[in-house]
């Protein structure tokens, strides 16, 4: 990466990921692109930073390895319109360090965050899946530590549940019922379930996207993070702490293709999840339900077919 000056504007000349490229073009975000190179040298200047080079692991924010005045490593990620900047700063600034990235200065105008460098995803470590789901449920048990926000409600409908029952009846026709009727039939069963049983007073502040890879290793060991790990680009919103961990056994299609019983090792995932967090277990298989045929369905919609499917054909086989 290097800087240039073209009628009196300094820019950086950046090699953007291809994931991010595509994401933004996806999106509409032609503008955005065009603009990051004078962006990334305004939010340097400002913040007396030296820029690095790109990182691959965001699918829509820009996020670049950067260096402080005082020679400290830092990230500085730049979100696209429609990201949700707001909340997420405002959750990690919540956190303070508990479950998630440290937020060391952020500036709402320009979508910019200046966050705690880390270490590879989960995933990069190899554990077997039992282990991974210990990890992740003992960094959600920090996350969770968020306060609610003042004041905060959800209007009738607006659950999570609620929200998640609508985009699976609006999706299974315009992705050409691609799962069977009974799969079909059980999401929308759970997700009428689990919105009759939302209370706002026992929700948490989700992260909202708990799997893998959005967990990264701390780069050493620190309070907040005891697991080895903190979660990075939070949703943020109040719903049952049952969610976060069902997102967390949402994928893993192929070792469930693969089971012989894969209705018995989700089962039993499921109740690893429960031990380690008291939430009932048959929140979580419901919740990661609801989830697996949501996302096969929106996956398939937005031009991950082969994907989608796979979460799909994963649904059909834990019908039981």
């Amino acid at each position: 990466m290097g800087t240039r000056r073209a009628g009196g504007i300094v820019s950086c000349v950046i090699e953007l990921p291809d994931l991010m490229r595509r994401t933004a073009v996806s999106r509409g975000a032609h503008d955005w692109l065009a603009s990051l190179p004078e962006r990334v040298a305004d939010v340097c200047a400002d913040w007396a930073l030296t820029p690095g080079e790109a990182l691959t692991g965001g699918s829509a924010a820009l996020v670049l390895r950067v260096q402080a005045a005082d020679g400290t490593d830092a990230v500085l990620r730049l979100a696209p319109p429609g990201d949700g900047f707001a909340g997420q700063v405002r959750t990690l600034e919540a956190a303070n360090g508990h479950g998630y990235v440290r937020l060391y200065a952020y500036d709402e105008g320009r979508d910019a965050a200046l966050l705690e460098p880390l270490g590879p995803a989960l995933p990069a470590a190899g554990l077997p899946p039992e282990e991974v789901l210990d990890v992740l449920a003992a960094t959600l048990r920090e996350a969770w530590r968020v306060p609610h926000p003042p004041g905060a409600t959800v209007p009738p409908g607006e659950d999570k549940a609620g929200t998640l029952h609508e985009l699976i009846v609006q999706l299974y026709p315009e992705t050409g019922e691609p799962c069977s009727p009974a799969v079909l039939g059980r999401a929308l069963d759970y997700a009428r379930r689990r919105a009759d049983a939302f209370d706002v007073t026992g929700s948490v502040v989700c992260h909202g996207d708990a799997h893998p890879d959005n967990a990264l290793a701390v780069l050493t060991p620190r309070a907040g993070a005891e697991s080895g790990y903190v979660f990075v680009d939070p949703d943020g919103f109040l719903c049952d702490p049952g969610y976060d961990l069902g997102v967390a056994v949402r994928g893993w299609e192929s070792e469930l293709l693969a089971a012989a019983d894969p209705v018995a090792l989700l089962r039993g995932w499921c109740a690893r999840l429960a031990t380690a967090t008291g939430v009932d277990p048959q929140v979580i298989w419901e919740w990661g339900f609801i989830e697996r045929v949501s996302s096969g369905l929106y996956m398939i919609r937005h031009g991950q077919p082969e994907s989608g499917r796979a979460y799909l054909a994963s649904a059909e086989r834990l019908l039981g």
